[in-house]
């Protein structure tokens, strides 16, 4: 081949690769998920809420190039092709960047035992994991970083990169999912596999069956289930308040109270407690445990009980150093010397001044919850189960409304929240024991 053709084909080829990747992210972009205002928390009654959801859907119509549906509303074998690129695009890279970030700036070590040996057998399929059986991983919340952080660098790169192998998460959607972000941005964070959650929404949030859908398929699904950063030598997590106080949030985007005028003064009278802080850390525990109850809905409730597995994680509090009186995390302030200082070879990982990142991971055992799910259904009869992903498309196509009234099975009852409450206990217990373990040796 002489040297103009394969000028040529190279330029041919650069179009090419150019095109895909621009029609990738435009499908990316038209099929981006989008934040639910009608579950913001403190802003309807639990009866309002059911009516408002009804009309989630249509805020869909008011965005710019969106599709009309929930997206993503497909198995994973029908996803369309330039979707099924942007993912890997979005996975590929992300993952590739956070593997050089955390392995030049630092350390990232996985204890490497039977435990972690089961996790990689269980996401491949093996491990006694059925074809249509999802994977739940659960760990502890260091920093707003851990996923993609820690998630992204569980796996051999070579799996890592497959968006097929790739866990599926959610984001509070105040913070990846806000108005101020351009929809290209959501369009990528979506196709990395992540979705919206509304912090404060509750249990029975559409967002939440939204993401169960993908664990019925059999995927792998991974959940904080603190539901905020904690930093402590142990799980975070609620604590029991105070009759005289009252909740607050460290978010960035607001203060997690009830911002009812009619209310603000009561509220003014009462003390605020921050989680994440040593106020909130004094505290005892809550009667009704550490850990949100909204991974116990979704093992109860799936289609094949999925399989579970914990781990810990400690070290990312070196980037995202967290504030002990106000529990809010920020990017540390020398992060770019000590880059520098990474990128000439200065210090040592174990020295004594260092303050390179240090990541440790420790797996658990998988969870097992059948005897419990058993005991309920002997009690008060068969669970709902939710199935995988509705084909919202052709609901769209016949002029219904996507799942208008999932409530009327989705929302819990008394003696399934009681369940829900002891999956989370064992859950607890478990992840408890190898956090502690993990950031004793941190």
């Amino acid at each position: 081949m002489s040297l103009p053709t394969f000028r040529t084909c190279l330029r041919y080829t650069k179009y090419a690769a150019g095109t895909v990747f621009a029609a990738s992210m435009t499908s990316a972009w038209y099929y981006r998920p989008t934040a639910d205002t009608s579950c913001l928390p403190n802003q309807q009654s639990d009866n309002q809420s059911t009516n408002a959801s009804k009309r989630s859907n249509d805020s869909r119509a008011n965005e710019t190039f969106c599709a009309p549906y929930t997206s993503p509303p497909w198995s994973r074998e029908h996803v369309p092709v330039l979707l099924e690129w942007a993912r890997r695009i979005s996975i590929g890279a992300t993952t590739i960047a956070i593997r050089i970030l955390m392995n030049t700036y630092g350390k990232y070590e996985i204890e490497d035992d039977e435990n972690y040996h089961a996790f990689l057998q269980t996401v491949l399929g093996g491990n006694g994991r059925e074809s249509n059986q999802g994977l739940i991983t659960i760990s502890n919340h260091r920093s707003l970083f851990d996923d993609p952080g820690i998630v992204s660098c569980l796996l051999p790169l070579p799996i890592a990169i497959q968006p097929k192998y790739n866990r599926w998460a959610v984001c509070s959607q105040e913070y990846c999912f806000n108005d101020a972000l351009p929809g290209l941005i959501k369009g990528y964070i979506g196709a990395g596999q992540v979705l919206p959650i509304c912090r404060g929404g509750g249990i029975n949030q559409k967002l939440l069956l939204d993401f169960g859908r993908h664990l019925a398929c059999g995927e792998w699904c991974h959940m904080f289930p603190e539901g905020g950063v904690w930093q402590w030598e142990e799980l975070g997590g609620r604590r029991q308040i105070p009759p005289n106080a009252i909740a607050g949030s460290s978010s960035d985007f607001g203060n997690g109270t009830n911002n009812d005028s009619s209310n603000n003064h009561h509220e003014n009278n009462r003390i605020k407690i921050t989680h994440a802080t040593l106020q909130q850390k004094a505290l005892p525990p809550s009667p009704k445990g550490k850990l949100k109850w909204g991974v116990g809905k979704l093992i109860a409730h799936a289609p094949v009980t999925p399989k579970v597995i914990p781990f810990a994680h400690h070290g990312m509090e070196r980037l995202f150093p967290q504030d002990e009186t106000t529990g809010k995390t920020k990017l540390r302030d020398n992060l770019l010397s000590s880059l520098l200082r990474s990128a000439i070879g200065g210090g040592g990982v174990d020295s004594a001044n260092d303050d390179k990142l240090h990541i440790r991971v420790r797996f658990g055992k998988e969870i097992t919850f059948d005897d419990l799910i058993q005991e309920h259904e002997l009690k008060y009869g068969k669970l709902w189960k939710y199935c995988g992903k509705i084909n919202a498309e052709e609901q769209y196509d016949k002029g219904q409304s996507s799942e208008s009234n999932f409530h009327e099975s989705w929302d819990s009852s008394r003696e399934e929240r009681v369940l829900y409450g002891k999956i989370v206990r064992r859950i607890e217990t478990h992840l408890d024991v190898i956090t502690k373990e993990v950031c004793a040796k941190g």
